[in-house]
């Protein structure tokens, strides 16, 4: 007899109304031609494990058996599929589907706490060849019985908001957990992300089994995620008082946030006499007969590089890279990455992808960037890739003590955290050369996290001392986990001014935007007597009475070039270039 979508057993377990069941997904697979792939047919639905439907990694529609209609997927060999659920951070959901494991063959599937596969197991559950399985979760392992040979029901069922999901089998609950842990133990995210049906099986066993009625079920709804709001508009400074702007979360859940100031370049920030210096998390020298793989295997290692870190090394730039290598590996290549997701952990684009040579163990290896990499004080990621045999250890370490949330690796498509058990950090160093620029700007607080519909005042603060007259741009980046606009950013225009004295005061004119379509903000510390501009050749164009601190001048009737503004407060006359486009 057919099992019914949710098990009696669970509903009362959870308290759930039957009312309450949304169907997002499922999935017979009778659409589908027999003996082709799956995630093939049904992009984006389903997809495989390096997201290459198609291939190897997908399952194969197969009549073999059935559970309802005449086709199920089969999932045998390198097969390797996922089922994507949307990242989940609130609501319940039940994740069921039908298995057929055939006598002397083994099964498997895991939960991920991240829709971009690899980065963390939520559990993983295997079953025997002779029907004994088991499922580790939060670092317990839960044995259970099943049949072979036959279809069997199995259900996962996740409360994201009381932290809770549980495995049931046939209806028999097997085990329930803390779902925000990681399978291996350890905290990981209070989220949903996908379905690993992975050709995956006990030590010693094979793999081979069918899956049907595949179906992915709300059974609360979820609050709205987090949703950032922030006053984007540009802020024009003189440098003079305080600026600020505010953010918002408009979300029904918990938003956590970060803001930090970066500075774009500026070949006026590059100093003429280089000073080199190093850019590192290493602490302590190296040590050896550590990050070994029992197995032939591709890795990637990675030091993260933070805002806070990379503050004292704005305006410089990474002109090549020293990796340690602890033993001999093939295929090595330097590997640098710009800032990666808020959310899902890893570095983002691919900047750089230099091949080197390792010729022996313990090398340490110069490698050179064809073009220097200027710092302007978002995320880095600088790493490694290179191919490991079984029983070496490639990883280049220090001695310790570890620091934490900048060691990184990758074995597949996902990134995690380097082991918390090895206390030692990646030996990769950064060369720089020139000269950190006047970091001007300071944003407070930098990080924090807001509850539904608060908002947090973002306060600006200016450091002008020392810098030459001209204008200046800070781009203010804010971070968050809002999984719909996760960064944004807020441009701080600064004009520094030469002092003039009138009357033993100093007087400061700020003009904004510059280049400009339509029209020029100017605002003083003194009253504004009269405006005048004048084209290039030194004819006058225009004139405007003011008399105020400040003055729109509307420019919109100029034709497009460059102009001399004449600021006269007083005795006194400020010239400033603009450019009309």
């Amino acid at each position: 007899m057919k099992k019914t979508l949710l098990s009696l057993s669970f509903l009362a377990l959870f308290g759930i109304s039957t009312n309450a069941q949304t169907v997002l997904f499922t999935d017979s697979f009778e659409t589908y031609t027999t003996a082709g792939y799956i995630a093939q047919q049904a992009t984006p639905a389903w997809t495989t494990w390096s997201n290459a439907p198609g291939t190897a990694e997908d399952g194969v529609v197969s009549e073999d058996f059935a559970n309802s209609g005449i086709k199920s997927g089969l999932i045998s060999g390198t097969n390797d599929m996922i089922l994507p659920l949307g990242n989940k951070t609130s609501g319940k959901f039940s994740v069921s589907f039908y298995y057929y494991i055939p006598s002397g063959f083994g099964g498997y599937f895991n939960l991920q706490h991240f829709q971009a596969p690899g980065n963390q197991w939520a559990s993983e559950v295997y079953f025997g060849n002779g029907g004994a399985g088991n499922i580790v979760a939060n670092n317990v392992t839960t044995n259970f019985t099943h049949p072979n040979d036959q279809w069997i029901f199995i259900e996962n069922h996740v409360d994201i908001d009381n932290d809770t999901a549980a495995l049931f089998i046939d209806g028999t609950h097997i085990v329930t957990w803390p779902f925000a842990t990681q399978a291996s133990g350890g905290a990981g995210a209070a989220q949903l992300g996908g379905v690993n049906f992975y050709a995956g099986a006990i030590t010693g066993q094979t793999p081979k089994y069918y899956m049907d009625d595949v179906t992915f079920t709300e059974l609360v709804l979820p609050l709205t995620p987090p949703t950032i709001n922030v006053d984007a508009t540009d802020i024009y400074s003189n440098g003079q008082a305080p600026e600020s702007f505010n953010i918002t979360n408009a979300g029904q859940q918990d938003m956590d946030f970060i803001a930090y100031p970066t500075y774009p370049f500026d070949v006026n920030n590059i100093a003429t006499t280089p000073v080199v210096t190093a850019l590192t998390h290493d602490v302590s020298g190296f040590t050896s007969g550590l990050g070994g793989f029992s197995a032939d295997i591709t890795v990637k290692a990675a030091n993260k590089f933070t805002p806070s870190f990379l503050e004292s090394a704005i305006g410089q730039e990474i002109t090549s890279v020293d990796v340690q290598i602890n033993d001999v590996a093939t295929n090595a290549a330097l590997l640098v990455y710009e800032r990666g997701s808020y959310i899902t952990p890893g570095p983002g684009n691919l900047l750089h992808n230099i091949p080197f040579n390792i010729t022996s163990a313990g090398e340490n290896v110069n490698v050179a960037l064809p073009s220097a990499l200027y710092i302007d004080g978002n995320d880095l990621w600088i790493g490694y890739v290179c191919d490991a045999d079984s029983g070496t250890y490639p990883l280049g370490l220090d001695a310790g003590p570890r620091t934490s949330g900048v060691n990184w690796i990758s074995t597949g498509p996902g990134w995690s955290e380097y082991n918390a058990t090895v206390d030692a950090n990646l030996v990769i160093n950064a060369n720089l050369q020139g000269s950190p620029i006047q970091k001007w700007l300071t944003v407070s607080p930098m990080s924090g996290m807001l509850t539904p519909s608060q908002s947090q005042q973002i306060d600006l603060t200016f450091n002008t001392t020392g810098l030459t007259p001209g204008n200046y741009l800070s781009v203010v980046e804010i971070g968050s986990n809002d999984p719909n606009l996760e960064y944004t950013s807020v441009n701080v225009h600064l004009t520094v001014t030469t002092g003039i004295n009138d009357n033993d005061a100093k007087i400061g004119v700020m003009t904004y935007p510059n280049p400009t379509t339509e029209n020029i903000n100017i605002k003083a510390d003194a009253k504004i007597d009269v405006v005048s501009i004048y084209g290039m050749n030194g004819q006058l164009v225009k004139t405007i009475q003011v008399n105020a601190n400040t003055a729109l001048v509307k420019v919109n009737d100029l034709a497009k070039g460059n102009y001399v503004l004449d600021i006269k407060t007083g005795n006194n006359i400020i010239k400033r270039n603009i450019v009309v486009q």
